[in-house]
């Protein structure tokens, strides 16, 4: 399997809420859904911690490699988010997709945890 995987950890210097990074997360779903060069991408935060970050799939290390030599890499991530995030290439095993969320509609922005399971 050719694709890569980008993990990616901030940790700002003053604690950010979830819903402020959902907010900040939500808006950048637009330009994530167009890059054709990415496969999945996932999002975590552990406010315990006042950690959060994603998982990049790429479908390639090629592709992963200009990502994180863009622009938007490089100046814009990091200005919007307040900090230069920390980050890990890997190999990828299996892919298991059980739902395909598109949009904001049907996912944890829109139900409670209860309606989820």
């Amino acid at each position: 399997m050719e694709k890569k995987a980008l993990w990616v950890v901030f940790r700002p210097k003053d604690p950010v809420s979830l819903k402020k990074m959902r907010d900040l997360y939500m808006g950048s779903y637009p330009h994530f859904k167009e890059m054709t060069s990415l496969y999945a991408k996932t999002w975590w935060v552990n406010e315990e911690k006042n950690e959060w970050g994603a998982m990049y799939i790429f479908n390639s290390q090629t592709q992963l490699d200009a990502y994180i030599q863009s622009d938007r890499w490089q100046r814009i991530i990091p200005e919007k988010y307040g900090c230069t995030p920390e980050t890990t290439v890997l190999d990828i095993g299996a892919i298991l997709f059980k739902e395909k969320v598109t949009s904001g509609e049907d996912s944890w922005l829109t139900k409670d945890s209860t309606e989820l399971n």
